[in-house]
């Protein structure tokens, strides 16, 4: 039988769960503070060491107290969304939904009705964030991204590493992070890449180390599950009597008779025959086939319209003068497309990306246009151990996701000092509003505008945090408070600086979802109820057949 909790039960239990969520998340907030220790029964009694508050939250599956862990859960969801999109700010996050929640809740308590607070404190974060907006600054010099990296990351290696990668491929460059040795490194390749799947090792045979290099090579670039012998052996044919070095055939699958037919090429010295499979979900699919036809010159031919293989003609294939292929991806560093389409494209691309706020669209965009771009890095991460590896290897994944969304959509003066610069506004609002519930919302906004600086002046231990936001409030725009100096500077010519994105990312997460927290008036435990291993989802194997999703 199911267990239901009603107010005011309810309203404690998640501010219990919401409490001690952040109380393990905000310590990590500012420069000064040390990681956070999480016990990890299979590392034999070793707790793990994290300064990530996404990933400490990420970390925490279940509070022993099960009303309590309503509350965390509610919260983690949000936080792992704000590290998993803007690869920072969860911190901040957190501090911005404790503030809000906590003093949410002495309102409703008061007799305050929560659904009128939550739609008044949803009006006030379209102001706050519009003021917010006001304030951005672009990240433009390499200097400024070094400071800006230096600021996610901590480690100066990281920041200058990335920084060059950046400041040479843009904002939307793919990056792949893996692990390497005892130094950091990076190197750069020419070209475009894409993910794909090898159906058939056959073509690495006799091959001396894993990649393939590939000239002259044409193109076809279909959705066909191939099976047309007859259809190979003449499209082969055609293409080797052009004068080509390579075939490569990018289709949905390959029959084994077709792959068989791989094999009998593989023995052709002048001449190679390669099929290529591209991964992932149907959208990246498609997204990887057109940029592979925009890049080459070639068509893309679909089923459903009617092509088959008999039918390819050599007008519908695309050329590349240099590429590769190995067990994982392919790259093209020479293609025949016409370069002026593939630049209006890009265009596109961007003003689509520009619009779109869909994480999942925006991932997929992103890809495409760093591949028609062209261009990409390899990123290193080093250590001593495999856990040591890991741990750079989450911190410059983290760093890049931050840089990415700073670069497209600038900065703000960082400490909190840009929610600060808001306090004035939402006063005046409140001046205005008649309304009990208006003045309710905008008295709990200032106070969470002011909550990210003050926890960082308490997480640095620092005498007076009160006499030190009045100080940076009485300053000049772009005025904060340098917590390893101990003293006002000029943020963004000091670097102290955060990621517009992340931050704007983390006002709208975390206040949103504290009008949402509270708004919520009974909690149900379902009996042995599935753990949810990744927030926001189930593990793929749990039975859900008496679980109703929403």
């Amino acid at each position: 039988m199911a267990r239901v909790l009603s107010q005011p039960d309810t309203r404690e239990a998640l501010r219990a769960g919401v409490d001690a969520l952040a109380g393990a998340v905000i310590p990590t907030l500012g420069p000064l503070t040390g990681p956070v220790a999480l016990e990890d029964k299979n590392r034999g009694g070793s707790p793990e060491l994290l300064d990530d508050g996404g990933t400490i939250a990420r970390r925490i599956l279940q509070l022993a107290d099960a009303n309590a862990d309503v509350g965390a859960m509610l919260l983690r969801e949000i936080l792992w969304r704000q590290r998993r999109v803007y690869g920072d700010g969860a911190a901040t996050a957190a501090v911005l939904f404790q503030t809000v929640f906590t003093e949410g809740q002495r309102f409703i308590s008061a007799g305050g009705n929560a659904m009128l607070l939550r739609q008044a404190l949803e009006a006030g974060t379209r102001l706050l964030l519009d003021h917010l907006r006001q304030q951005v600054r672009p990240l433009e010099t390499k200097a400024d991204k070094e400071r800006l990296a230096q600021a996610v990351c901590g480690d100066g290696d990281i920041a200058a590493t990335l920084a060059d990668i950046f400041d040479l491929l843009g904002p939307h460059s793919a990056i792949e992070v893996r692990k390497g040795g005892r130094d950091l490194g990076h190197e750069f390749f020419l070209g475009s890449y894409w993910e794909s799947t090898v159906p058939s090792n056959i073509v690495f045979d006799g091959v001396i180390g894993n990649r393939i290099e590939l000239k002259d090579t044409a193109w076809l670039i279909s959705d066909f599950e191939l099976d047309d012998l007859n259809g190979l052996v003449n499209l082969v044919t055609n293409t080797y009597e052009a004068g080509r070095g390579a075939l490569a055939i990018v289709a949905k699958s390959f029959s084994e008779q077709i792959i068989a037919a791989q094999g009998a090429n593989s023995r052709m010295e002048d001449f190679r025959l390669v099929y290529l499979e591209p991964p992932g979900l149907l959208d990246e699919q498609e997204a990887a086939l057109e940029d592979l036809a925009l890049i080459t010159g070639g068509t893309v031919l679909r089923t459903i319209t009617g092509h088959k293989l008999s039918s390819v003609r050599r007008a519908h294939l695309g050329e590349s003068e240099l590429a590769w292929v190995d067990r994982n991806r392919f790259g093209i560093i020479a293609g025949g497309g016409d370069k002026t389409i593939v630049e209006r494209e890009v265009e596109v691309l961007e003003a689509r990306f520009s619009r779109c706020d869909d994480e999942r669209q925006r991932m997929v965009l992103r890809a495409r246009i760093g591949r028609l771009r062209g261009g990409s890095a390899v990123v290193y991460a080093a250590g001593s151990s495999e856990s040591e590896m890991q741990y750079q290897t989450d911190m410059i994944n983290r760093t890049i996701a931050a840089m990415r969304a700073a670069l497209l959509e600038g900065t703000l003066p960082g400490g909190g000092t840009a929610l600060l610069r808001c306090r004035a506004s939402l006063r005046e609002r409140r001046a205005d509003s008649t309304d009990l519930h208006e003045r309710a919302a905008w008295d709990i906004l200032r106070v969470a505008a002011e909550a990210p600086c003050r926890a960082l002046l308490d997480n640095a231990s620092h005498a007076a945090p009160g006499l030190v936001i009045e100080e940076i409030t009485a300053a000049g725009n772009g005025v904060g408070f340098d917590l390893n100096a101990g003293r006002l500077v000029d943020t963004h010519q000091q670097g102290a600086v955060d990621s517009a994105a992340a931050v704007l990312g983390a006002v709208r997460n975390g206040i949103g979802g504290a009008a949402l927290a509270l708004t919520v008036d009974t909690i149900v435990h379902r009996v042995n109820p599935p753990l949810a291993i990744e927030p926001g989802g189930l593990p793929s194997d749990t039975d859900i057949g008496n679980i109703e999703l929403r």
